[in-house]
Order: structure tokens, then C-alpha cells, then sequence
């Protein structure tokens, strides 16, 4: 005998259940991944990682009514519209492929802007009720605990976070340009008079900077630097000397291992003016090829960077 009673198929109840149950979850989770933050701690998380992310992956631009582009930190100081200390790949794009690397001249720059349009251009700020108030923040790059410093300046923004308040923090991996540095292989250096001859072409704008390894000898040492074969160097009013190797850097004294890299730091203020100058490198128990021509300071040297930590905390 046929039964006439309507009935609804166990499958179709099911398959509408699930149906229901992930409708639910989509009406009330979408919304939450557009939502620009809101007052609290969520507010504080999103700020502090809009900030670091913006000042570590995007190199900033500015603009005005005819011209725009990404080199904010030169003639274009008071048309800046968005801050990022990223380097420039292509100026005119906006973009960048070296996401985490920081610019030196941008970091320069940065720690100029006032507090005001520091704080507007980064969003260090929230609006409740119609009310806009600036949060408490902290920029800082730091580097073994410390704060980095660029020509004697320590990178630091902001004021030190509180002890009794929600404070939301990101800290980010990056490489700090910090000048430019001749890296040199034992086999470049060639010898007048027993020692190194690097002609620099003044003047610099930045601290000369020379890392020499794999010297040729037995047990060799740095013994002294001269200026146009005329002015002994003194450390560290002039230059400074440390040695590096895979783990470590210490101030150089005594023999270079056959690991060690050496760094010679010379203060800027050596090569001020518009001329060539001759700076001698004097070692004990290396072998040189008899010279000259010597290297050139200007055409060897490349952008230097240090790996550091950039820290955003906001409260």
C-alpha cells in the first residue's frame, strides 16, 4: 500500500544543517577581517603591527600636485605622505624588492620628522566616540639589546613603555644600511714601501670604511695607518679597528687568524675636501704584489648593512 505522508530525505536534512551552520559562521566572521581595529587590546596588536610592517616592507613616498616618488627622504621633506624606511629599487614605482632592508638615508630622515606628522602619517592614533587621542608608542632598532646607532645617533623614537598598562609589541628581523665599505681580498692590496696604498676621492659624506681577509703571510698584523704618506692615524680619534669572524667581533690586538676579516673604520671628517687622498696601511708578516696601481676606494665600495631587530610597542 503507497504512503501518501510527505517526508523530508534524511541526506537533505543534513545537507541543509551544514548549509545553515557555515552560512552562520561566514555572516558572523567575514566582517572581522575588515575591521580596521577597534579600542582595546586588538586595537593596540593591529596598530603596532600596521607600523612595523609599513616601516620594514614599504620605502615611503611623497607627492605634490605635478611629481611623486619614493625618495621622501631628499629635496621632498615637506611633501611626505606615507613613512616607510625600506630602499628604493625603483623611485617612481612606489615599490620595493628588498622588503627589510632599511635604508640609511630614510633612518636619517625619520628620526627629523616631527611628533605630530610622525604620528599622523604612521596612524598612531584612534578616534572613540568623535574624540582622537594619540597612542603612547616606542620605534626603536636595536642591536644586542642596545639601541643602533648611525653616525653617533641612537635609533629611537617615542617615549619608554609603561609598566602598568596593555602594551602590544612587534619586533621585526631586518639589515640597517649603515654607509658603504670596500671589501677587500688580500690578493687586491699591492705594496709601495711596505704598505698599502687605497686612494679615496674626497670628500665623504660617510665614514670610510675598508674589510680586508685573507691576508697573504704567517701570522700577520695591522700595524698603522697613514694620510698622504704624511700624518700618522690615531685610534680612536681617527679610526677604529676591530677584527670578525664567523661568530665573533673584538677589537683588534696582536696577529690576525686566517678567519678573521678586518675592519678599519675612518672618520669622514679625514676626507673633506675635493681631492684625492692617499691612505697607507701598514702591516708586519704580509705579502704584498708590488704596486701601484692601487685600489680605489670610491669604485670598490658598496652599501654595508648589519642585521638588528626593529621593535614597534604601543600603548
Amino acid at each position: 500500500m503507497m504512503d501518501e505522508k510527505g517526508q523530508i530525505a534524511v541526506d537533505f536534512l543534513l545537507g541543509i544543517s551544514l548549509f545553515l551552520i557555515a552560512l552562520t559562521f561566514t555572516v558572523q566572521f567575514i566582517p572581522g577581517m575588515f575591521m580596521s581595529g577597534s579600542a582595546g587590546e586588538s586595537s593596540l596588536d593591529y596598530t603596532a603591527y600596521r607600523t612595523a610592517t609599513v616601516l620594514a616592507e614599504d620605502t615611503g613616498w611623497w607627492g605634490n600636485n605635478t611629481d611623486s616618488g619614493t625618495d621622501w627622504e631628499g629635496a621632498h621633506p615637506a611633501d611626505i605622505k606615507r613613512i616607510g624606511l625600506a630602499v628604493d629599487d625603483e623611485p617612481d614605482s612606489k615599490l620595493t624588492n628588498s622588503p627589510n632592508i632599511l635604508s640609511k638615508a630614510k633612518i636619517e630622515r625619520f628620526m627629523l620628522i616631527d611628533e605630530k606628522n610622525l604620528t599622523e602619517m604612521l596612524g598612531l592614533y584612534n578616534n572613540i566616540d568623535g574624540s582622537h587621542f594619540s597612542y603612547g608608542y616606542s620605534i626603536s632598532i636595536r642591536q644586542d639589546g642596545l639601541p643602533f646607532e648611525i653616525n653617533g645617533t641612537p635609533i629611537v623614537r617615542g617615549n619608554t613603555a609603561p609598566d602598568d598598562q596593555e602594551i602590544a609589541k612587534i619586533t621585526r628581523v631586518v639589515l640597517v644600511e649603515t654607509g658603504r665599505a670596500a671589501v677587500l681580498q688580500g690578493s687586491d692590496l699591492t705594496d709601495e714601501f711596505t704598505s698599502e696604498g687605497i686612494i679615496v676621492n674626497g670628500p665623504c659624506e660617510d665614514n670610510v670604511t675598508i674589510q680586508i681577509r685573507n691576508l697573504n703571510g704567517t701570522s700577520p698584523s695591522f700595524l698603522n695607518a697613514t694620510l698622504d704618506n704624511t700624518t700618522i692615524l690615531t685610534q680612536p680619534s681617527d679610526f677604529t679597528i676591530t677584527k670578525k669572524n664567523i661568530w665573533t667581533s673584538s677589537a683588534h690586538s696582536g696577529s690576525i687568524d686566517i678567519d678573521d676579516i678586518i675592519c678599519l673604520d675612518f672618520d669622514h671628517n679625514l676626507f673633506s675636501l675635493n681631492k684625492s687622498y692617499r691612505l697607507d696601511l701598514t702591516f708586519s708578516n704580509v705579502t704584498l704584489d708590488p704596486g701601484p696601481p692601487f685600489v680605489s676606494y670610491n669604485n670598490r665600495s658598496t652599501p654595508l648593512y648589519e642585521p638588528a631587530y626593529l621593535i614597534v610597542e604601543v600603548w
